[in-house]
């Protein structure tokens, strides 16, 4: 039992000590040991580190490594560290640098593994596939190194221990440790061993859940290999070892009487059944063999048998009861491979292994772990040694157990050290100082070879010998030095490298010292330099070469040229890669014999580089690749080729485009643009505006900017769209002088005027029109020089833009091979300009004029006429900007102006200023007609100057990418504005023709008809519901739109025909604008209106005079008098005499098409909230049934009801509480409300708030009591009324008043609530205020009689009726 307490501790100590690792801890072994304090790490792979040991977690592992251990740091003075790692395949993985077991590939490994050497590695791991996979993966420079066996052996099998051999030896002679004493025919070693009846089940496992899952081919391989059927049964279709009890499975020998049997106990999953059932079917053994649940009972049950087992060896598990292995006949290859496993099984090569760099990192560590031997014999001695010096003791503690073998073994482990002064290749002698030494007397140690040395034989040893000038060596323990190799040299001894000869120098041979100057003696050896020729991506290109080997790199350097023998400085347009090689750059010419004279082109098409006298294809040598050659016509690549019927198809096709367009133009403009709707003028002026912005890109594009990819692709899209006349091509009808080619041009302008003219002569004939008709001429001509201003005026200055080549020649910019200097063609082609300049400059001459003098003039005489014939200056800007038609001309002028500048940034600085004026004066004044060109043009324009600067940028170089992204981020944006102003007027229009946006258009005198405006929008909107009515005062936001809101955007104008409406001039323009454009028109004419007869419209302008304020937009006193003419004949509605709900419902109904029935009107409903207005007063009406509706909903929920209007014939109820004046211009005249206040005064509760409906409105003066003649009140009454007016003006008046302009639906809203809330509000009662008003009044008396004062001070409205019928007068009869 001792032994198995022993066995037991064993276990449970490697269980739980595992996976500790041990490092070296300062304990010295051996006699001479190296002082921990001496002891040193390794370097590996540049890491300081101590030695990493990866050990086993068994005894005979740990037991080897520990061995080692000590010898690492006893002998060879170096720190170590053991790492547990469980098994051997873990071991293996740990020196390989890849901790996780397995690793799936080589990224999971770390090449600088901490972990150096592992010990008895069993050999079939070493062979796992995916083991070997990994170390190809890694390579020979990464893989771990293999050091050969450990000395010993792995061995398994069927292992029989000294009991019982010595009882089976003493009994009957028999040799247990030999098969064939197991024969049951002959012999019964069942008599001296244990056998299955000593064994107790329960701490057996089944062979279900140990042998048939461990290894389930097991009994197929059984019945294969013996033919005993009786040994398997089959399960789920599959044979398996067929188990007594479910746990043994019996020997045929046995089967008979399985208790009998020699009990055979395994571990694990039923470690070595497969072999072990054969060689007992094979060898005739009574044998049984069974699995143990666990390590535990399988330690157990074998050391209390001390019979038979598995086992396998090195192990310490048995070790002290002395197992012998089983022999069987020798192990047979090739019936192992048929799995037949009659023999015995292969003894295993237990296996050392080393990190890659061990060796370089310290080869005397390597060297031990490769030198390390140790015999089965010994190995056997060493673990019964350790488990005798163990006991009672950490049993995972080998460290006394190593040292103590060490000490008794010197012999030995001696054979095993490296002689520290014998050096392996790489490493040479050091003395004690470290230094390298050539005598092996005085060396101490070897050491790495430094770089400059080379590791040579030197007797027994090395030595690292300094390198000779010539040669070198750059890396550690190198075997030999290296040779400069030609283009290198090293001048000195132990050179770590060889120096490469620098720029401009080379050497032709190796192992040198020195390099040779290329153009040595020319006194130019500055611009000399070594290169060579290189293909990249299919180019040549050429690079500098450091270490040259030849005289053939010497050439001039990059930027010079080789010419005459000597270097010369590259100019521009040239590029000198080097190599003595030069070209010509795309955009620049030089010829053929002259190849330094170079010329800059104007477009780098035409001129592709390379060789000098090099045009593109077709292109004329001679003039600088300007011109085509003869019979050659231009194209957009550049190159020209034959001229051939298309040519002159397409030059026909211009003409024709040409004449069409300015006769489409002509008639176009033929048309009454009066009529023509607001949204298409947004459109043709958005077109404008967008046709100028191309030209002044044009214009930009000669301002020789180098812009980069794509924008220079959209400024030559920019220059064919702005319709440059240069861009003509006409080299297929000749090729005429510069000179004359430019004179052509210039005549293009007269010969447009002149098409023009040739139209107009032709629709006058068609017409048969006796009358030349000059303005429909002037506006087409007008037209086409306001449009293209910008490129005419441009194409005009092309003689005096010069540019400078780089040879310091100066040519015009247009016409290449003319000369500047003001002589010879440039100074005839400045003459021509000249004069045709002053066609544009007459032309804005003429402008001022007819916009600074005749303008003024036309006005003030209504000529419509001249502004219908001076359209094209006119009609884009609002009434009053009509001037900055001539500043924009201007400002075009001076933009054209700006590429006679000679410097880029010049340039670019004269534009920005124009472009930021006309900015400035664009946001101040906004003088485009519409708001949304404002808008556009400004967008315009700061996108412009953005792009200008961005242009200075691009001059600069300076981040071009971010240049061109911002360049074309505005392009866009421009764009996008252009479309977005062209779609928006577009898509009024369409909408326009489809949807009016207004259902009714209320034309009306504000002073006589604002009110009833008002009211009528409300119950037109009322009656028909999701429709709009235009008033002015909610609507209009833009005077310069009101007449195009007539125009298009009515379904039905409602002219409310007040008697002076007709004076007032924009109601006079509305109507001239529905006459003009057809919409459906109606009169609400009142009472005192009279239509326009002859007499009156022949005097209108005398009548009227400020009518011809209305000419500026485009209506004259004719249109005027043609309108009243029409308005006879429009139809019209009456409007009420007297103003109530239901004759404002009958006026709606008749409005809006509707039946009196379908409308559903507000009729008078009496409540105890009246409203008192003058009913003779149609604004005051108006204004009171226009608060009644608005009050309706502010005052729901609260004690005050809804507010009703006083008709004629009521009177003021007794419960009245609140009620409200309207106070319009001379109400308190009306009968009726001197009536209804007096009431109001003697009702004890009413209170009063007064609205005042009309500016005009006064509250009457002590005069005015004098003047009254009232025909409803008595003396009395009179001065009670007074009083009543007095008194309700200590009330604060709320101002409504509809009638105003600024009077808008919001307006009234937030007055009708304040109505609302005085009404709500606590207020003193208007009969008390009047009261204490008469009582302080010092002359009351006087004032009122006592009847009078009685009923003031009853409070009895019925005191009225008791005055005589001559009191009331005409009253009496309305039941007052």
């Amino acid at each position: 039992m001792v032994v198995v307490m022993v066995l037991r501790l064993l276990f449970y100590c490697c269980c739980v000590r595992a996976a500790r690792g041990y490092s070296s801890d300062g304990k010295t072994c051996l006699p001479d040991a190296v002082p921990e304090d001496e002891r040193r790490n390794i370097t590996y792979n540049g890491v300081s580190m101590p030695i990493g040991i990866a050990v086993g977690d068994w005894t005979s592992s740990r037991l080897v490594s520990e061995i080692y251990a000590i010898l690492v740091s006893d002998v060879l003075g170096y720190h170590w560290v053991q790492k547990h790692t469980g098994n051997g395949l873990a071991s293996l993985h740990w020196v390989l640098g890849c901790p996780h077991v397995p690793a799936a590939n080589f990224s999971e490994c770390s090449l600088t593994t901490r972990h150096h050497a592992a010990f008895e590695i069993w050999g079939h791991q070493s062979k796992l596939p995916k083991f070997l996979q990994l170390l190809a993966e890694m390579g020979e420079e990464h893989a771990a190194r293999f050091l050969g066996s450990a000395g010993y052996w792995g061995r398994e099998g069927l292992f029989v221990m000294e009991q019982a051999r010595e009882k089976c030896q003493a009994g009957s002679g028999l040799h247990l440790n030999y098969y064939g004493n197991y024969n049951a025919t002959w012999f019964a070693p069942e008599n001296c061993s244990a056998t299955v009846g000593d064994v107790n089940f329960s701490l057996l496992s089944t062979c279900a859940d140990s042998v048939n899952i461990g290894f389930p081919d097991s009994g197929q391989q059984y019945l294969d290999a013996t033919g005993d059927a009786d040994g398997v049964e089959l399960v789920g279709g599959i044979p398996m070892l067929k188990c007594w009890q479910g746990k043994w499975w019996i020997a045929p020998a046995c089967r008979s009487n399985p208790y009998r049997c020699v009990a055979s106990v395994t571990g694990g999953n039923g470690w070595g059944t497969y072999f072990m059932s054969q060689q007992a079917a094979f060898h005739n053994m009574p044998i049984a063999l069974a699995t143990a649940s666990s390590w535990d009972n399988y330690v157990d049950i074998n050391s209390e048998l001390k019979s038979h087992m598995y086992w396998y060896t090195p192990d310490a598990s048995f070790a002290l009861l002395k197992p012998m292995l089983v022999e069987f006949p020798s192990y047979s290859a090739a019936e192992y491979r048929a799995a037949i496993y009659r023999t015995m099984p292969e003894r295993v090569r237990l296996e050392k292994w080393a990190a890659a760099g061990f060796e370089a990192a310290d080869d005397r560590a390597f060297g031990l772990a490769r030198n390390l031997q140790i015999s089965d014999s010994d190995m056997s001695k060493l673990v019964v040694l350790h488990l005798e010096l163990a006991s009672g003791e950490d049993f995972t503690n080998t460290y006394l157990s190593a040292c103590t073998w060490l000490k008794a073994n010197p012999d030995v482990w001696a054979e095993w050290v490296p002689d520290q002064t014998v050096c392996p290749v790489g490493k040479g002698i050091v003395n004690l100082h470290g230094e390298f030494v050539t005598d092996r007397s005085t060396a101490v140690d070897c050491t790495t070879c430094s770089a400059g040395r080379a590791s040579v034989k030197a007797g027994a040893t090395r030595v690292c010998a300094l390198c000779e000038p010539g040669f070198f060596q750059n890396i550690l323990g190198s075997p030999e030095c290296s040779v400069c190799e030609p283009g290198s040299i090293s001048s000195i001894f132990g050179a770590h490298g060889c120096e490469l000869c620098s720029l401009g120098e080379y050497v032709n041979s190796s192992g040198k010292t020195a390099c040779t100057r290329c153009g040595s003696g020319t006194g130019q050896e500055e611009m000399w330099t070594t290169s060579r020729d290189v293909i990249l991506n299919n180019e040549t290109q050429v690079i500098q070469v450091l270490g040259a080997d030849s005289e053939s790199f010497c050439a001039c350097q990059t930027g010079s040229l080789l010419w005459n023998g000597r270097c010369k400085l590259c100019m521009e347009g040239l590029t000198c890669p080097g190599s003595n090689r030069f070209a010509i750059l795309p955009g620049y010419f030089s010829a053929s014999a002259a190849p330094g004279e170079v010329f800059k082109c104007r477009d780098r098409q035409v001129c592709p580089g390379g060789m000098p006298g090099t045009c593109a294809d077709g292109r004329d040598v001679s003039s600088a690749c300007v011109k085509c050659q003869e019979g050659f016509a231009d194209t957009e690549t550049g190159a020209c080729r034959l001229c051939d019927g298309m040519d002159y198809s397409v030059l026909s096709i211009i003409f024709l485009g040409v004449v069409m367009g300015v006769t489409i133009l002509h008639f176009a403009l033929m048309q009454d643009d009066r009529k023509q709707p607001r949204s298409l003028m947004v459109v043709l002026l958005g077109f404008i505006q967008f046709v100028t912005m191309v030209q002044m890109m044009a214009v930009l594009r000669r301002f020789e900017i180098s812009w980069r990819e794509p924008f220079a692709s959209v400024l030559r899209l920019i220059e064919v769209l702005s319709i440059d006349i240069d861009m003509i091509n006409t080299d297929c009808l000749g090729q005429p002088s510069p000179v004359v080619s430019f004179l052509i041009r210039c005549l293009f302008i007269p010969m447009l005027m002149l098409v023009a003219l040739l139209v107009h002569l032709c629709y006058l004939i068609i017409s048969r029109s006796k009358t030349f008709k000059l303005a429909y001429l002037t506006r087409t001509m007008g037209s086409i020089m306001i449009v293209f201003f910008i490129i005419l005026f441009s194409m005009l200055l092309s003689p005096f833009q010069c540019e400078e080549h780089p040879n310091g020649l100066w040519t015009v910019r247009r016409y290449g091979n003319v000369f500047c200097g003001g002589q010879g063609e440039q100074l005839q082609m400045s003459l021509i300009g000249i004069l045709a300049c002053l066609m544009p400059l007459a032309f804005i001459s003429i402008c001022l004029w007819l916009v600074l003098v005749e303008l003024p003039r036309r006005l003030a005489r209504s000529d419509a006429a001249f502004l219908n014939s001076c359209s094209f200056l006119f009609k884009r800007f609002a009434p009053g900007a009509e001037v900055f038609s001539v500043v924009f001309l201007l400002r075009n002028s001076l933009l054209t102006m700006c590429p006679l500048i000679t410097t880029k940034s010049g340039r670019l600085v004269s534009m920005s200023i124009i472009l930021y004026a006309s900015i400035a004066m664009v946001a101040f004044y906004k003088p485009w007609r519409f708001m949304i060109n404002n808008v556009l043009d400004m967008i315009l324009m700061v996108a412009m100057l953005v792009i200008l600067d961005m242009g200075a940028t691009a001059i600069s170089e300076e981040d071009p990418q971010t240049t061109v992204v911002v360049v074309m981020f505005f392009v866009l944006l421009m764009l996008a504005a252009v479309l977005f102003t062209l779609l928006s007027g577009l898509y009024r229009f369409v909408r326009q023709l489809h949807h009016k946006h207004f259902r009714f258009f209320l034309c009306h005198q504000k002073n006589a008809a604002g009110s009833m405006a008002r009211l009528l929008k409300m119950k037109l909107e009322q009656s028909l519901p999701g429709t709009k009515t235009f008033i002015d005062c909610d609507d209009l936001n833009d005077l310069t739109r009101l007449f195009s809101y007539v125009g298009q955007d009515t379904e039905t104008f409602l002219i409310m025909a007040t008697p002076a409406v007709l004076t007032r001039k924009w109601c006079v323009g509305e109507m001239v604008t529905a006459w003009r454009h057809n919409v459906n028109t109606l009169i609400l004419a009142w009472p005192d209106f009279v239509k326009p007869n002859d007499e009156y419209i022949e005097k209108y302008a005398n009548v009227v005079p400020d009518i011809q304020e209305l000419t500026k937009f485009g209506i004259s006193l004719k249109d005027v008098l043609d309108t009243f003419r029409w308005l006879n004949k429009v139809d019209t509605t009456a409007f009420p005499k007297h103003l109530t709900y239901d004759s404002v419902s009958v006026m709606v109904s008749s409005l809006a098409k509707l039946s009196v029935w379908t409308y559903t009107s507000q009729a008078a409903v009496e409540t105890d909230c009246p409203i008192l207005v003058d009913p003779e007063n149609s604004e005051a009406m108006a204004c009171a049934m226009v608060l009644s509706t608005m009050l309706k909903a502010r005052l729901l929920g609260t004690h005050v009801q809804t507010p009703h209007i006083l008709s004629p014939g009521s009177h003021v109820s007794k419960g009245t509480e609140t009620a409200l004046l309207i106070c319009s211009e001379n109400c308190f005249k009306s009968e009726h409300i001197q009536s209804w206040l007096i009431q109001a005064c003697k009702i004890p509760k009413c209170c009063m708030v007064p609205i005042i409906a009309e500016d005009a409105f006064m509250i009457p003066s002590a005069c005015f009591f004098d003047d009254l003649n009232s025909k409803v009140l008595n003396k009395d009454e009179v001065k009670l009324y007074g009083i009543a007016i007095r008194a309700l003006f200590q009330e604060i008046a709320v101002v409504f008043v509809p009638q105003n302009y600024s009077s808008t639906l919001d307006d009234l809203e937030l007055r009708a609530k304040q109505t609302a809330l005085r009404l709500s509000a606590k207020m003193a009662p208007l009969a008390d205020k009047a009261r204490i008003l008469a009582q302080t009044m010092m002359t009351v008396p006087q004032i009122l009689s006592n009847t009078a004062l009685s009923a003031l001070s009853d409070g009895t409205p019925d005191s009225l009726s008791t005055h005589d019928e001559s009191d009331h007068g005409p009253l009496e009869s309305k039941s007052f």
